[in-house]
């Protein structure tokens, strides 16, 4: 090494400059900004997601009917949002979204499922789509108690 020639590596300052911090929080503000305004979920989404939960619950009470060997009911009020599973504490649900039961055919408003899990009952169950127009169709099957979208 020459006299009087000075290292560059060992003076040159660690760490960001002002300019590279302005530009990552510029970019994660955006990022931010993005995933915030972006709502994932449209009315027709939540009629899907009250469809899937609905379902579930049917499933439920036709397992727990079976498994107890006990009749057990899920009872389905029309233009309300929520929905009752008898013989389990406290088993009130709602409904997310706004999505209301608005018509069920085939049957009053019950599906009571036998020790062996076959239905009382079976038609469809038709829910609103919140505030809009859409919504979901579930059909309930005679003899197996199958619930499915149509």
């Amino acid at each position: 090494m020459k006299k009087g020639r000075i290292n560059p590596t060992r003076t040159r300052a660690k760490g960001f400059t002002s300019i590279e911090l302005v530009i990552v929080i510029v970019v994660l503000s955006l990022l931010s900004a993005s995933i915030i305004i972006k709502n994932p979920f449209t009315i027709k989404d939540y009629s899907s997601i009250a469809a899937d939960q609905l379902i579930a619950d049917i499933q439920y009470v036709q397992m727990r009917a079976m498994g107890m060997r006990t009749s057990q009911t899920i009872e389905l009020r029309v233009d309300a949002g929520d929905y009752g599973v008898y013989n389990v504490a406290g088993a009130r649900k709602t409904l997310p979204g706004n999505v209301k039961v608005t018509r069920t055919s085939g049957f009053a408003g019950s599906i009571a499922f036998n020790s062996i899990g076959e239905p009382n009952y079976y038609g469809t169950i038709d829910l609103s789509g919140g505030k809009t127009a859409g919504g979901q169709t579930i059909r309930v099957y005679a003899s197996t108690g199958k619930a499915s979208i149509e």
